[in-house]
């Protein structure tokens, strides 16, 4: 047979080949695309967050030199891992395969969506009244800013209740029953958030810390893969808001636990309640309210303006996507509509500076008047 017939002969063959090759890379392909889009665990070696054995020879903290022992044999707890630079200016860095957003580093225009402890950290020059005084960072307030204002003894939380009272001196914690995030029924910090990052989040239904937005217990969303980081209108944090105040899967239910009296959940301070802190009585801006529900109506209002997604002044949605890029009648007014969660460069951890918003003489879309767009000039 000649060695054409013979190439002639194997040519199916080979076909069969090269389309078998190619099907089992396009599976493979497809396995890593869809691995990536569904699966959010942690991944890379051990040694890069945890301790061999449970004891003080862990990763030294750059932040104020501490050492451990740390739960979960981490090298260095929360702060360890999301405050290992607070001289750099990388709001996220990596170590081995993992990319960890930082919450607390010299301030630069990238910020992560939370803000940064920065501005009130003990060892820069801090004002507290720029964000929370989380143990670890900050000193504790003196009174009465040692408790939550607005907190409410036994208020009903995902989970189960909060707690009966808050002791003085009691310091916030990054997690926990004194803290944000994990189960806030779980008073001890690591126990309350044990797990949480190697669960798959694919599905954010507040089941689990793991499978809760941001790992704030109870609370659903849609997690921007950056945290913010060079976001746009079209592409961010999607934002769970309610309006009806039947749902505690909100972010701003979230805030409510521990501001139980700014929020008007019958579960927390309820109509009669918002507004009421340190013994006086004061009008408190609307959470988890729909532009809809505003004094007057949503048609010809100052509100109406509002039209494309503001990173500056974001609103919440009914089922969030986190691609949103319009603002109707139907989105949600929250508390992180005007507030950062952790800390921020401008006092009451405001998005802006609410001293220089001017009604009449600041341009529509910005601060107070991206909502209040009549208030403003064009």
């Amino acid at each position: 047979m000649s060695y054409r017939e013979i190439a002639k002969s194997q040519e199916p063959r080979a076909k069969s080949q090269g389309a078998r090759v190619f099907y089992i890379l396009l599976f493979a392909l497809c396995s890593m695309l869809f691995a990536s889009a569904v699966d959010a665990r942690v991944k890379g070696k051990c040694k890069d967050c945890h301790s061999m054995h449970y004891s003080y020879e862990g990763k030294e903290m750059t932040y104020g030199g501490r050492h451990g022992p740390f739960p979960a044999l981490t090298q260095g707890g929360c702060i360890g891992c999301h405050g290992q630079a607070p001289n750099g200016t990388k709001s996220i860095i990596t170590n081995g395969k993992t990319r960890i957003p930082q919450v607390l580093h010299y301030p630069v225009n990238d910020n992560l969506a939370g803000g940064n402890f920065y501005y009130v950290a003990d060892e820069y020059n801090p004002d507290y009244s720029k964000g929370h005084n989380i143990k670890g960072i900050s000193r504790q307030e003196n009174p009465p800013m040692d408790v939550p204002p607005g907190f409410m003894n036994s208020i009903l939380i995902p989970g189960g209740t909060g707690p009966a009272y808050w002791p003085g001196q009691q310091q916030l914690a990054c997690a926990g029953t004194w803290g944000c995030h994990g189960n806030r029924t779980i008073e001890d910090p690591g126990s309350s958030i044990h797990g949480a990052h190697h669960a798959d989040d694919s599905i954010i239904d507040g089941s689990t810390a793991g499978k809760s937005y941001r790992f704030l217990y109870g609370i659903t969303g849609k997690e921007h893969k950056d945290w913010e980081y060079m976001a746009t209108v079209n592409n961010h944090n999607g934002y769970k808001g309610s309006i009806d105040h039947a749902a505690m899967d909100t972010i701003s239910y979230l805030c409510g636990e521990c501001h139980a009296k700014f929020h008007p959940s019958p579960n927390l301070g309820g109509s009669k309640e918002v507004g009421h802190a340190y013994n006086s009585i004061w009008r408190r801006h609307p959470s988890d309210i729909s532009f809809a529900s505003v004094h007057g109506g949503f048609a010809g209002s100052e509100y109406q303006g509002y039209v494309t997604y503001s990173l500056e002044a974001p609103v919440a949605f009914s089922n969030p996507t986190g691609a949103e890029d319009i603002v109707n009648s139907d989105s949600v007014i929250m508390c992180l509509s005007c507030h950062r969660a952790h800390a921020g460069r401008h006092p009451d951890i405001l998005r802006w500076d609410y001293s220089k918003i001017t009604a009449g003489a600041g341009k529509s879309g910005t601060g107070c008047l991206a909502c209040h767009t009549r208030k403003g000039h064009e």
